[in-house]
């Protein structure tokens, strides 16, 4: 990753957003973690800017709509 500011807003999506919200999951927070962590090194080789931004915008839509039934 290139842009110090990308970097900064996926970790803080990661840790303190994504991760933090896991630990109320229906399945568990272990389950939620290791599904998680894998989505997120499916992406850990994108370089351009805007495809990381992309990405971001998709972990917000999932943040926003996480355990709506």
């Amino acid at each position: 990753m290139t842009n110090p500011e990308l970097r900064r807003q996926v970790i803080r999506i990661y840790k303190a957003e994504l991760l933090f919200m896991g630990r109320d999951y229906p399945l568990g927070y272990d389950y939620f973690k290791t599904r998680l962590h894998r989505a997120f090194s499916a992406k850990a080789n994108l370089s351009d800017d805007k495809e990381i931004e992309e990405g971001i915008k998709r972990a917000e839509f999932v943040k926003k709509g996480a355990f709506d039934s």
